[in-house]
């Protein structure tokens, strides 16, 4: 087994970066939204659970993503 090396540092050598935006980095998947971010997270885990699922198919995943859009849109019209 190899010598322990700080997360950033093995970060930073496998060239990961994280990301704190609600936007997820480009991604073969085409997800727009980061469900690790910690505004996001508990939304999409009350998302999962309300539909009943642990693990969301692709259809499901963009669901929750295209209710988050509504979500930004919404505040966006009431701080106008």
């Amino acid at each position: 087994m190899g010598k322990r090396i700080p997360m950033d540092q093995a970060m930073e050598a496998a060239r990961i970066t994280p990301n704190d935006s609600i936007y997820a980095k480009q991604n073969k998947y085409g997800y727009k939204i980061n469900v690790n971010h910690p505004q996001i997270r508990p939304l999409y885990e009350r998302y999962k659970e309300h539909i009943g699922e642990k693990i969301l198919s692709d259809r499901q995943r963009l669901n929750f993503e295209c209710l988050i859009y509504q979500m930004i849109e919404r505040k966006k019209t009431q701080h106008e």
